[in-house]
């Protein structure tokens, strides 16, 4: 669990000081709204904590039981498998991503992206509290609460608002 936290805290931590130097950004450059809202939901999305080294089961397991892990006995069986929830999770946030990165979010306002921004601070701060005293399955909940939040935060309206929304309701059930 040790080493799990720590992959989990160094990239939240990283992902605080990216957050920083995008609203820096939006302090220098405010009619660059439309290219740092586009940038700042790919960032929110890539930093999500979905990656093998930051579950515990995966760095436990190390894919070599998965049908034994713990994640695969509730929730729809091994993490690579299509059914699993972890893979319609995953599918759903490369879609979103995919439709941000070709968007013209024309139109959103700095004060959206700055809400943005303070709602993906609060949620990181939150999530780095608390990393300290959880088991694994206070981690994986934590994590699919900070994803929702995360997803919640984006700076992003209209059909990307309802493929958000699909990814949320994925993330219901992640965890």
């Amino acid at each position: 669990m040790l080493k799990v936290r720590g992959a989990i805290r160094a990239r939240a931590e990283e992902f605080l000081k990216v957050l920083a130097e995008v609203e820096q950004s939006l302090s220098r450059c405010s009619d660059e709204t439309t290219r740092l809202a586009r940038a700042l939901a790919l960032l929110e999305l890539a930093y999500l904590p979905l990656r093998p080294e930051m579950c515990p089961f995966c760095v436990e397991y190390a894919d070599e039981r998965c049908s034994e892990c713990g994640y695969a006995e509730t929730h729809g069986g091994i993490c690579n498998s299509d059914s699993s929830r972890f893979v319609q999770l995953s599918d759903a946030i490369m879609n979103l991503g995919a439709a941000v990165k070709f968007s013209d979010p024309d139109g959103i306002a700095e004060e959206n992206i700055q809400s943005s921004i303070s709602s993906a601070r609060m949620a990181t701060d939150a999530l780095l509290s608390e990393l300290g005293r959880l088991d694994a399955s206070g981690l994986m909940r934590a994590k699919a609460l900070y994803i929702k939040e995360i997803l919640r935060a984006l700076p992003v309206r209209g059909a990307l608002d309802q493929l958000r929304q699909i990814c949320i309701s994925r993330a219901e059930l992640y965890w």
